[in-house]
């Protein structure tokens, strides 16, 4: 009986021993497999947050897009609103004007001139002013033009073209917008007065314009046809003007 306990307890003992074994075998290798599951969620909110991120950002330049459209669409607006304020102002405006009876008076190089003429302007195109001493026969005429001014004898059928840069160096500095501010100041401002006297002083000429108000036409029909000068000789200011 001895010997049967003595085999039992050593079976117990290798059982127990056996169990042991197992329980160390097992429980290590549990282990691996919670930290996988763990590093597979980890990845998982590393990918979501990523996708967030990037979500954020595809949004922030979506926005940043639609403002920057936005603002353009502004400045556009408010670029063809302005030039449709300037044209309307200026189809506001006089755009011609037609002077049949004017009286000019000419001091330069110790003389003086005194005769009619006659006065024509289109905005942004020219002036003429025809000289006509005798009965609407025309003397001399002076066309202003977008490049130059040309003074014209028609009797001795000579003329001098010059150039605004050319004449800013005589002195009489100007273009063909500053012509049509004078005429706007000078003239189309004032035209509700009786009579009109303008001073003009410019590279040594001192003129005077009388303008007979009663005959004025604005938004006339114009003709500023240059005169056709073929044949006709070339020559300075200095020296037309001599010649007077």
């Amino acid at each position: 009986m001895k010997r049967q306990s003595l085999i039992i307890l050593v079976i117990a003992a290798m059982l127990a021993a056996a169990g042991c074994a197992n329980k160390k075998k097992v429980t290590p290798t549990s282990t691996p497999v919670l930290q996988e599951q763990m590093t597979e969620t980890q990845r998982l909110e590393a990918e979501q947050r990523l996708a967030a991120e990037r979500q954020r950002v595809q949004d922030s330049i979506a926005q940043a897009e639609a403002e920057t459209a936005r603002l353009r669409e502004l400045e556009r607006q408010r670029i063809q609103d302005s030039i449709a304020q300037a044209e309307a102002a200026k189809k506001a405006m006089v755009q011609t004007l037609y002077i049949p009876r004017m009286t000019v008076t000419v001091i330069a190089q110790g003389k003086s001139i005194s005769t009619p003429a006659m006065l024509r302007w289109q905005r942004g195109q020219g002036m003429l002013v025809s000289i006509q001493p005798f009965l609407g026969m025309e003397m001399a005429r002076i066309e202003l033009n977008t490049q130059y001014v040309t003074v014209i004898d028609k009797i001795n059928r000579r003329y001098s073209r010059l150039t605004y840069d050319e004449m800013a160096q005589m002195g009489a500095k100007g273009t063909i917008d500053d012509i049509d501010a004078w005429i706007d100041q000078n003239i189309i401002a004032r035209r509700n007065e009786p009579q009109l006297t303008l001073q003009v002083s410019r590279a040594g000429i001192n003129g005077t314009a009388t303008i007979h108000t009663s005959s004025m036409q604005t938004d006339a029909s114009v003709n500023l046809q240059p005169t056709n000068i073929s044949g006709y000789q070339q020559i300075t200011l200095e020296q037309l003007l001599k010649g007077f």
